[in-house]
């Protein structure tokens, strides 16, 4: 693999960062239209964002045509940053959660008093970040990527200038964030000062040779980074900012947090685990394991006792993030390739529909409670006699994120617990079990009081608007349509170049 940095032009640029480019140049293109449109011409501009991920969805789905008759790994400057199938997947992932999160949002800045313009061009952003972080095999090209999609978070959960919860989620966002963002330097410091190289495959080498000598280092570097990461997944014992930060952020960009931000994570942390410390993963493999298994119960259990619903999400959103967890963990116990192409399939299948079920579930929160004037669970009392559309599609959400069999969810859970099988980890493959079970408790709460027959004083009859309706009818499709054929999905994965053509 070559070492050099090579010379740069803008068509090699094009070539590899094509998608990133489309929507930097388009969010610069809103900014400038923003200045000079009248407000009440605005609401084009939702519209206008959701064409340029369009676009960019479209250019990532050619990069991944190309790569299949490519002769070599499309690349820029000495691999500092690649064109590669796992990255391409999740940036299509992003693209369709952010996507989506506009759509929400169309209807959201209808009823609620936002900018338009900086929340579609900053959301724009933070969506180059995250997939900036997906292609990124550079720990400083990865650090860029994850403040750009931080720093546009921080922005979009504090919009709403006059609510004071939407102030204090976006201040504790900061501050924990600022030390997310210390550790996970002070954890890349310990690598660069060791390998001598910031470039993730070159310092893979490096880091296979001298591991006996430091060993306490590079398992320092490494708890120091997945500190940072796991405030970006929510992962406990990092997970104390999320519920506070989730209830006050517009409920468009929670989806967005729940959703897009937290996928972004999960490839930046398999990307840098897998290249820098797979070769030793026997050594430390235990300390994900305890760490999924806090986050899975954990959540759940606190997920018990909530009565706002956007808290119950935020806490639902921890627990998922470890079950998430368990693909990696069980790497631990690989026995070659075969599992760690599992366990990506596994991860990826997992995220892609987690994003789409939590975005057709925040759609309806949003709806229900704008319509209630608060947040509670209560608001979602007899909402099956005020319209049984959205009753039975946030209840089709809901148990896709149980687990119930026949749902998408169902499938991703026991792909995960199978492959936990696969690798003798059946007891990590039980408490996965065991806390989908306990998250049955809080789900079938929120479905109970969907079909109770009082409806809290609330007016009967909920009007549902256009963009609305399209993220949830394309949300309730994908979550039905994969739990009935799951194979749709699974053989696009099955078919990917994860790491190129020769992968």
């Amino acid at each position: 693999m070559p070492q050099g940095i090579q010379r740069l032009d803008f068509l090699s640029v094009w070539n590899v960062m094509g998608p990133e480019i489309v929507l930097v140049l388009g969010g610069f293109l809103l900014l400038t239209i923003d200045l000079f449109m009248k407000k009440e011409q605005k609401h084009i501009l939702p519209w206008l964002g959701i064409l340029f991920f369009a676009i960019a969805g479209g250019m990532v789905v050619n990069n991944m045509v190309r790569l299949q008759t490519a002769e070599q790994l499309q690349h820029l400057s000495g691999y500092l940053y690649v064109l590669d199938d796992f990255g391409n997947i999740f940036k299509l992932i992003f693209l369709v959660g952010a996507a989506l999160t506009l759509l929400m949002s169309v209807d959201y800045t209808k009823h609620v008093n936002l900018p338009r313009g900086e929340y579609t061009y900053i959301l724009m952003f933070g969506t180059v970040g995250a997939m900036v972080m997906a292609s990124s095999l550079d720990l400083i090209t990865i650090f860029v990527g994850l403040e750009l999609l931080s720093i546009a978070s921080y922005v979009l959960v504090g919009m709403r200038r006059n609510y004071a919860k939407s102030a204090e989620g976006a201040m504790k966002y900061l501050m924990i964030g600022a030390v997310g963002t210390a550790l996970t330097l002070y954890g890349m410091s310990f690598v660069y000062g060791l390998t001598g190289t910031t470039n993730i495959a070159i310092a893979m080498d490096s880091v296979t040779a001298m591991w006996e000598q430091f060993r306490f280092l590079f398992l320092l570097s490494l708890v120091m980074m997945l500190a940072g990461f796991g405030i970006k997944i929510s992962m406990v014992p990092f997970h104390m900012w999320t519920p506070d930060t989730y209830e006050g952020a517009p409920t468009p960009i929670t989806a967005f947090l729940s959703a897009v931000s937290k996928a972004a994570g999960f490839a930046m942390l398999f990307r840098v685990i897998l290249f820098l410390y797979s070769n030793f993963i026997t050594e430390w493999y235990m300390i994900v394991v305890v760490l999924a298994i806090l986050t899975m119960v954990i959540g759940n259990v606190a997920a018990l006792s909530q009565q706002n619903m956007k808290r119950l999400m935020a806490y639902s959103s921890i627990a998922q993030a470890g079950y998430l967890l368990v693909p990696i963990a069980v790497l631990g116990k690989a026995q070659g390739s075969v599992n760690l192409l599992q366990s990506m399939t596994n991860l990826v299948f997992y995220i892609g529909i987690y994003v789409v079920m939590t975005m057709g579930a925040f759609a309806i929160i949003s709806l229900v409670t704008r319509d209630a004037g608060n947040e509670k669970i209560d608001a979602f009392r007899g909402l099956y006699q005020r319209s049984p559309y959205l009753a039975i599609a946030l209840t089709v959400f809901l148990l896709s994120m149980a687990g119930m069999p026949v749902t998408a969810g169902f499938f991703g859970k026991f792909m995960i617990i199978l492959g936990a099988v696969h690798t003798q980890s059946l007891w990590l493959a039980g408490i996965m079990f065991a806390a989908s079970v306990i998250s049955f408790y809080y789900y079938f709460g929120v479905i109970r009081v969907i079909f109770s027959k009082e409806t809290d004083g609330i007016e009967p009859r909920l009007q549902t608007s256009a963009s609305l309706s399209v993220v949830i009818g394309l949300a309730l499709l994908v979550t039905v349509g994969l739990g009935v054929v799951p194979d749709v999905f699974l053989d696009v994965l099955a078919q990917l170049k994860w790491f190129g053509p020769t992968a």
